[in-house]
């Protein structure tokens, strides 16, 4: 069986109970409360040690023993610095041999009440495993969407944010912009949200139920995979102000260098330009598009249309589709693919050809 998750709530405060070896201002910091109830723990548990973790921070540690509480048991940890903590909780039987563990990460925010779980789980043996989803109580639902599944460096990356609750949100901002930040792909898991690029007082942009709103902040410089995160906060009447975040689909952007361009990876090629893949004889030049009845953003269309292109490969020409056929084709030992062409149209603006950017890739035959 699993044991019950466990309710964290972390909230800055005054209390100065738990000391940590590295100075920081007090408003910065905040404090996390563990509450479980006692007739939802496990008969074996008598031991809850709790310990928060950061990198270059010293670790947290408290625990309760389970027995000397009456109804509901809690461990408060004060003095906690404000930022991305790892949490770990583990439950003990009577001889100390662990029985449940649970992990999770928090985001401490000054001045504000975050909510999250830790789901304990048993450690040892073998069992099953039933995943539970609980919607906390006017806890809203954002969609945020990227324009697109590819980008390139240093171009604007189009966002969409909707309201799909049935209350107001308040967007956590910069400038008058929200806040989104940005996280990398890497080894299979993704890198902590980035900063904020604009420093400015915070601003509050409250987002009504059903209503969407569109950004273009964001820029990035380096090739990748990557999503974004955007936080925001819960206007419920009743509801304590609680901080969330939401994260959008995953994208990719790619490098429109020339000099760099590789067998196996994708790239962007911009109209006119052309590029020469590291290790062989192969050329790529983008010399035309000589169609694009794509339908246009804010268009009603009754199919999607379709962009062709010419590529200029070594002394051949070949023409690529982003609908019909052909999509790839070979040359000599190589097979081109194009991924797809930038930028995409609109109802109300006519694309210049040299705007256009060709997203390619090249691989060997098989």
């Amino acid at each position: 069986m699993l044991f019950a998750a466990i309710l964290v709530f972390l909230s800055a405060c005054s209390d100065h109970g738990t000391n940590s070896t590295v100075a920081f201002d007090e408003g910065e910091k905040g404090a996390i409360v563990f509450r479980i109830l006692k007739n939802e723990t496990p008969a074996n548990v008598w031991v809850i040690e709790t310990r928060l973790d950061r990198e270059g921070y010293a670790t947290l540690k408290d625990s309760v023993f389970v027995r000397a509480v009456v109804d509901t048991i809690r461990i408060k940890m004060n003095n906690v610095p404000a930022g991305y903590w790892s949490v770990t909780v583990l439950a003990k039987d009577s001889v100390g041999i662990i029985r449940y563990s649970g992990n999770s990460s928090v985001l401490i925010v000054e001045n504000q009440t975050v909510l999250a779980n830790v789901q304990m789980n048993p450690v040892g043996g073998t069992g099953s495993l039933q995943i539970v989803v609980a919607w906390q109580p006017g806890q809203p639902q954002l969609q945020l969407r990227t324009a697109g599944s590819i980008f390139f460096v240093q171009r604007p990356i189009q966002v969409s944010i909707t309201n799909s609750s049935r209350v107001i949100v308040n967007l956590a901002s910069c400038c008058t912009r929200p806040d989104l930040r940005v996280q990398r792909k890497l080894d299979g898991g993704w890198s902590p949200p980035g900063e904020c690029e604009l420093k400015c007082p915070s601003i509050l942009l409250p987002l009504k139920p059903g209503a969407t709103m569109s950004d273009s902040l964001v820029w990035i410089a380096q090739p990748g995979v990557y999503r974004l995160m955007l936080r925001y906060s819960d206007l419920t009447p009743g509801i304590s102000p609680a901080v969330f975040a939401v994260y959008s689909n995953e994208f990719k952007v790619l490098s429109t260098q020339t000099d760099s361009t590789k067998l196996g990876e994708e790239f962007g090629l911009k109209f006119g330009d052309k590029v020469t893949l590291r290790g062989t004889d192969l050329t790529l030049a983008f010399k035309d598009v000589t169609e694009d009845s794509r339908c246009p953003e804010g268009a009603v269309c009754v199919w999607a249309g379709n962009a062709r292109i010419l590529l200029g490969v070594n002394q051949t020409a070949i023409a690529l589709n982003t609908t019909l056929e052909p999509k790839q084709a070979s040359y000599s030992s190589y097979v081109i693919q194009l991924l797809g062409l930038y930028p995409y149209p609109k109802v109300d603006r006519q694309i210049k050809k040299e705007e256009y950017i060709a997203a390619l890739i090249v691989t060997v035959k098989r």
